[in-house]
């Protein structure tokens, strides 16, 4: 309805004017259209009071929203502040910004659908370990360009990290790796020297170097790859085992016999 008019006439009591009766009908109408347009119908929405509104739409740029409880926020929302508590709010089919400020969504279970990308610094959980729960239990890290998907796990000071890193694509790879099983333990490493307890290695699973070489009567000296100890050096002479530190003693990279191999002696070395 337009804006109703009440008719003052040309000059006081001149006749023309609207009638106190049809005068007051005109301003019933038009505050019954600001109530209707402002508030419930009865009651105009104000600041000051806690009030339900109906089939609103709120639209202009920078709005502050607070205190939202029940709400569908639907379509595009951009600049806009949502402040203060925000509880059993919908987000539905929107392009939502959330500011500096940290948005409390209750303590019920939110449900975002649809969303592709989520861009944060940090997710926190203050009542305990942070849940992840995917319809394939599997929560996937992504590579792009030449970097592989990693995770990194931080010291106790977040000074400095490991990283947990994938295969790169040329390797060309999709398997599971599985922890080990019993009490706390630590990986080993390819590189790092390290000490393996109760483990059982079968023969066909250790790859060593094997050395040949031929005895002349008076060479007591052959060289082995360096870091070879007694202890992962194997020694045979015409297929007879040469016993550790009586027989051969390792140094560096040179092996020497306390007796030289006599002349065409077949000499094997089988380092582990």
């Amino acid at each position: 309805m337009a804006k109703q008019t009440i008719n003052i006439g040309s000059s006081a009591d001149d006749g023309t004017g609207t009638t106190i009766r049809a005068g007051g009908d005109l301003i019933n109408d038009n505050f019954n259209e600001i109530y209707t347009e402002l508030g419930d119908g009865s009651a105009l929405a104000i600041t000051s009071k806690t009030q339900t509104l109906t089939n609103k739409t709120i639209n202009g740029p920078d709005n502050t929203i607070t205190n939202i409880a029940n709400a569908s926020l639907a379509g595009s929302i951009s600049n806009d502040k949502l402040a203060g508590s925000i509880a059993n709010a919908k987000l539905a089919n929107s392009s939502v910004t959330i500011g500096s400020t940290a948005v409390n969504l209750g303590a019920t279970a939110t449900t975002f659908s649809g969303i592709t990308s989520l861009q944060t610094e940090t997710l926190t959980n203050a009542s305990g370990n942070l849940l992840i729960a995917s319809t394939t239990y599997i929560t996937e890290f992504r590579g792009g360009g030449s970097t592989d998907g990693q995770i990194q796990l931080n010291c106790s000071s977040n000074s400095h990290g490991q990283i947990i890193k994938s295969q790169p694509h040329s390797e060309a790879v999709t398997n599971q790796m599985f922890l080990p099983k019993g009490s706390n333990s630590t990986l080993v490493s390819e590189i790092a020297t390290q000490t393996l307890t109760n483990k059982t290695i079968g023969v066909g699973q250790v790859t060593g170097n094997t050395r040949n070489a031929t005895g002349d009567g008076s060479t007591v000296a052959f060289t082995v790859t360096n870091g070879m100890t007694v202890n992962n050096t194997l020694v045979f002479i015409n297929g007879v085992f040469q016993r550790p530190t009586t027989d051969y003693a390792i140094s560096g990279t040179t092996l020497t016999f306390g007796t030289a191999p006599v002349a065409a002696d077949v000499i094997t070395i089988k380092e582990l």
